[in-house]
């Protein structure tokens, strides 16, 4: 994905984890504090993404990068305004890149119907989930109708990373 990094409150995960699929560099922010949000913000060079009215004004007052997000089905707006491009996919629990995994090393770890039904997989070096395309990913064509929104990695066994 592009170098723009986001940040978002604790009321946006569901769009977090579209964006990190995407391969977008997002982290949450689980504070309620609007000072320890803008100072992670500025150390770590991100943008942060709220439907929180009290944080745009406070983040407006300091000159920090904010964007306005209506709910967290936003997504659209937000990959057209700022331009991004899918890239590499990350864990949507955890915001690692996830490397190629060779189905070898899968077959127990995934559903047997997935094994012999996906090509490709993905694991996060982070939380250790398996990732594969999955057609609950009809989402991306909606906001990148292009086609380029084809990420390889997309779809996580939650169990994955504790087994075997």
């Amino acid at each position: 994905m592009s170098e723009v990094r986001f940040a978002v409150d604790a009321s946006l995960v569901p769009l977090a984890k579209k964006l990190r699929i995407l391969g977008v560099d997002v982290k949450v922010c689980y504070s309620e504090e609007p000072g320890k949000v803008l100072l992670i913000c500025r150390k770590e060079g991100r943008i942060l993404l709220t439907k929180k009215c009290s944080l745009i004004k406070f983040f407006e007052k300091y000159g920090q990068k904010v964007f306005y997000i209506k709910d967290e089905k936003d997504l659209k707006r937000v990959i057209e305004h700022f331009k991004l491009k899918p890239e590499r996919a990350r864990c949507p629990y955890c915001n690692r890149e996830l490397l190629p995994t060779p189905r070898e090393e899968v077959i127990e770890k995934v559903p047997l119907y997935v094994f012999l039904n996906a090509e490709k997989f993905s694991r996060c070096p982070s939380c250790g989930r398996i990732f594969w395309r999955g057609s609950h990913l009809d989402w991306v064509k909606e906001v990148i109708p292009d086609g380029s929104g084809e990420t390889e990695t997309d779809k996580g066994n939650k169990d994955s990373g504790k087994r075997g």
